[in-house]
């Protein structure tokens, strides 16, 4: 909890962000300020407060977002 609540972008990869502690980052780090992106092939609880919403495949998403970051 305290690095997503000092995080400057949360990334969520494959999961449903239904089961708690963990599910709680997600608002503890936009709360904070940081960027949120989901990436998930479900909708979650959360995908109305995340900057963005990924819905392709992880295997193709992930290497995409690693490489735009580099």
């Amino acid at each position: 909890m305290q690095a997503a609540a000092e995080a400057d972008l949360l990334i969520s990869v494959g999961t449903s962000l239904q089961v708690y502690p963990i599910a709680g980052v997600v608002p503890a780090a936009k709360r904070a300020g940081a960027r949120v992106v989901i990436v998930n092939a479900e909708p979650t609880p959360f995908d109305g407060i995340a900057d963005a919403v990924l819905r392709s495949p992880i295997g193709e998403t992930l290497p995409r977002l690693v490489g735009a970051a580099a």
